[in-house]
């Protein structure tokens, strides 16, 4: 009994076990990318910095800092393009994932999506403007209306003797 139900339940879960291990080798591919990325990047400016301090001519050392901004502008642009592929890869993968969860949902017996259809809505009697905060100008051209003043009220010696001896 328990293996069977063990069994249903790692089937239903398969979908997000197969999405966790989409998104574990994209994550490694980007992580390994930017690793080595940075590693080649430290190499190249220490590289760099050495070459420089031999240099004697400040137009010998301007080309040179030229290329090596030449090949690290490369470098970055080949590991962002690698990086846009590892993701467009996770995102077809996705697509198919969920295509195919949608199309299990739908085989399910007791599972009728056309029960989840909405009717169509009637916004005639909703008016959106009653929650938008009104303008300098649609204020100044409302109705006013008269604001009634209360009543003052007068305060004889006599109603609060009489009040305080009821």
């Amino acid at each position: 009994m328990y293996d069977n139900m063990l069994k249903e339940m790692q089937d239903k879960l398969k979908p997000v076990a197969d999405l966790v291990e989409l998104n574990r080798k994209a994550a490694e591919k980007i992580f390994a990318l930017q690793s080595e990325l940075f590693t080649e990047s430290v190499n190249a400016g220490l590289a760099q910095v050495k070459a420089l301090s031999e240099v004697k001519e400040p137009k010998e050392a301007f080309e040179l800092q030229m290329s090596f901004l030449k090949q690290q502008e490369a470098k970055w642009s080949n590991t962002a393009e690698q990086e846009i592929a590892a993701l467009n890869e996770v995102r077809e993968e996705l697509t198919a994932l969920m295509e195919q969860s949608l199309e299990s949902m739908n085989e399910l017996p007791y599972f009728d999506m056309s029960k989840f259809e909405l009717p169509g809505f009637d916004l005639k009697g909703f008016d959106f403007s009653t929650f938008m905060p009104k303008t300098a100008g649609e204020t100044a051209t409302e109705e006013k209306k008269p604001v009634a003043k209360p009543a003052a009220r007068k305060a004889s010696s006599a109603a609060a003797s009489t009040a305080a001896s009821a």
